[in-house]
């Protein structure tokens, strides 16, 4: 059954079960939307549907794999079958492979990229006639470390830098049709993402490594992206710490592959 409230605005949002994708569920649930939410886990993206409903938002969930190709494409017909629109959609599923070069290998690579890059394309591709109709927002989410490269992260950066080159080759195809795109490039923002190994499975075990005080919370994050998605803005970088160092990169590369190399 369609909704009959055509001035609610219709957020769909991948990897919506944990960290930034919760938040933004969160956020925009104070807001008013209403929610599409897609994720691998049922019981979490259930949980927070329901969490979210009894607070009058209108939230529906599907359980789904950005890897896998039909995915995304019954995630969307649920949400123009229920809300009969898609106005805002936020390519937020991801993970992140590490490790020494030497010791990955070209499947350590697909994999990284079949989320990354491909479930981003697969999202977008669902989504964009839905998006024009609407002239809505495409929103994806990439990193700092797509400006900014550390050793032993290179199919994760590699990933996120393909993410940026993407934004900014669409953009320009997509304004005529009043669509924004805005790649959000958070730091270290408080989420399940570090207990992800590298196969994509969560090890509840491993402990966070980064210091509390270096980690934005969730929440904070989350209102940040929903204030430049609102005002469409081609690209907002999170965290304070994330700034400095994109403003080191391109300011004073040299003093900041020293920095790199003393910390490493």
């Amino acid at each position: 059954m369609v909704s009959k409230d055509k001035n609610r605005p219709v957020v769909l949002i991948t990897g919506a079960s944990s960290g930034i994708g919760e938040a933004l569920a969160i956020e925009y649930s104070r807001c008013g939307a209403d929610l599409i939410l897609a994720a691998r886990r049922e019981d979490k993206l259930k949980n927070l549907a329901e969490k979210l409903s009894t607070g009058g938002t209108r939230a529906i969930f599907s359980v789904c794999d950005v890897t896998q190709d039909g995915d995304m494409e019954r995630v969307v017909l649920l949400g123009q079958s229920t809300f009969g629109k898609i106005d805002i959609v936020i390519a937020n599923a991801c993970f992140g492979v590490k490790g020494p070069f030497d010791a990955m290998r070209l499947d350590d690579y697909r994999r990284q990229f079949e989320t990354n890059v491909f479930g981003v394309l697969r999202t977008i591709y669902a989504t964009l006639d839905h998006l024009k109709k609407s002239r809505g927002r495409l929103v994806i989410i990439g990193s700092v470390m797509g400006h900014v490269a550390f050793p032993e992260t290179s199919a994760y950066t590699m990933s996120k830098f393909a993410l940026r080159a993407l934004c900014e080759s669409i953009r320009l195809e997509l304004a005529p049709y009043g669509v924004s795109t805005t790649l959000i490039s958070p730091g270290l923002v408080e989420s399940e993402f570090r207990k992800v190994d590298n196969s994509g499975k969560m090890d509840e075990a491993q402990e966070e490594t980064v210091p509390n005080w270096l980690v934005m919370g969730a929440d904070c994050a989350a209102r940040q992206i929903v204030r430049a998605i609102e005002n469409r803005k081609n690209e907002t970088i999170i965290t304070l710490h994330g700034k400095i160092l994109v403003f080191l990169r391109y300011a004073f590369p040299r003093l900041f592959s020293a920095i790199i190399a003393k910390v490493r």
